[in-house]
């Protein structure tokens, strides 16, 4: 993994936590435990600190990027980025799932169990209910989420962190960045079906 120092600042990595070799970490970067960072992620935390949570998934691809020493990036624990997502300076509460290809933009403020779908833009210093699911350039509520569907979304986000772990342990030799999306999704769906 590249890990960069900027500005007298160096990235940390929590134990238990993975980060690609294929990943890029640039300054004031703080991975909590058990999150997972996939390859091709690019964090830099130039201005402000990246803080991410425990249990959070950022896939491939995405970007977090402090632009402003104004405009932090913090993420709740069991979060979900998803490939693509480009988050600019926000907060977040914990369980919030952030869906391909959307733009969060400085001083956003997301809530609890918020679910941005695919293609979604948060507008600067917009402010996200918590639970709702919205979608749309500038977002827009959909509708909002029972304290159920929060639940499983924990569960998903443990899922994602622990099944990576076990196979970083089972497979002592395969690097994370071996690891597609596809094989990834396939090896979690074999495990599934194994254990109904």
């Amino acid at each position: 993994m590249t890990l960069l120092e900027y500005r007298s600042k160096s990235p940390t990595i929590a134990e238990g936590a993975l980060v690609s070799p294929n990943a890029t970490l640039i300054g004031d970067v703080r991975v909590g435990k058990n999150s997972v960072v996939w390859p091709g992620s690019v964090l830099r935390a130039e201005y402000a600190p990246i803080i991410i949570g425990e249990y959070c998934t950022i896939f491939d691809g995405a970007v977090l990027f402090t632009r402003s020493e104004k405009s932090p990036i913090t993420t709740g624990n069991y979060s979900i980025i998803e490939t693509g997502a480009t988050i600019l300076g926000c907060y977040f509460e914990d369980f919030v799932l952030v869906s391909q290809n959307c733009l969060i933009h400085e001083r956003a403020s997301i809530g609890e169990g918020v679910i941005l779908l695919s293609d979604s833009v948060v507008p600067p210093g917009f402010m996200v209910e918590s639970r709702s699911i919205l979608k749309g350039d500038p977002v827009q509520k959909i509708r909002e989420q029972t304290r159920n569907d929060v639940i499983k979304h924990k569960e998903r986000a443990e899922h994602f962190s622990e099944l990576f772990m076990k196979i970083q342990h089972q497979l002592p030799n395969a690097q994370s960045y071996m690891l597609t999306l596809t094989d990834f999704m396939k090896i979690l769906l074999d495990k599934v079906s194994l254990s109904e």
